[in-house]
């Protein structure tokens, strides 16, 4: 079953839009990097980013030569500490700015276990929630969209 979703946003720095069904899940090999939605015990995983000062989930881009799964689980652990069990793709987003268009890929991740962070991770805390907490990085409201359409389509 294709439960396709396209949302449009007018974002702060940039037009959004996101791609949530099956063939987006699997159109991702040209992402420029990845937003990893992290759960552990049904609850949400999210890092305080200090420079930012607010909640967020890891984000960030590929490196040269890495592939996107590759990519989540390295910003799933340098931003949380997390070891990963399960991890499967949604869809993406793309931002499209003045000078240049960006394309995420969403992936859903399940902690198994957590582990300390390296000393050199841009994030500060990490904290399970229920709920998005207010102080977020995420003015557009993707992470809501996003929340809301894992809620409503993936069980547990």
């Amino acid at each position: 079953m294709d439960l396709e979703k396209i949302y449009e946003i007018r974002g702060r720095n940039g037009d959004i839009k996101i791609f949530l069904s099956d063939e987006a899940k699997n159109d991702l090999k040209d992402s420029d990097g990845v937003l990893v939605i992290l759960f552990y015990n049904g609850n949400l995983v999210m890092t305080y980013h200090p420079k930012r000062r607010s909640w967020e989930f890891p984000l960030g881009t590929r490196e040269e030569d890495e592939t996107v799964l590759d990519c989540v689980i390295r910003k799933a652990y340098e931003a949380t500490g997390a070891e990963l069990f399960k991890v499967q793709s949604i869809g993406y987003y793309i931002i499209k700015e003045e000078n240049e268009t960006l394309k995420y890929a969403i992936f859903i991740g399940k902690v198994e276990k957590f582990t300390p962070k390296p000393r050199w991770s841009e994030t500060d805390l990490v904290k399970l929630f229920d709920k998005l907490p207010e102080n977020i990085s995420d003015d557009n409201n993707v992470y809501g969209i996003i929340i809301d359409y894992i809620k409503k389509y993936y069980k547990e």
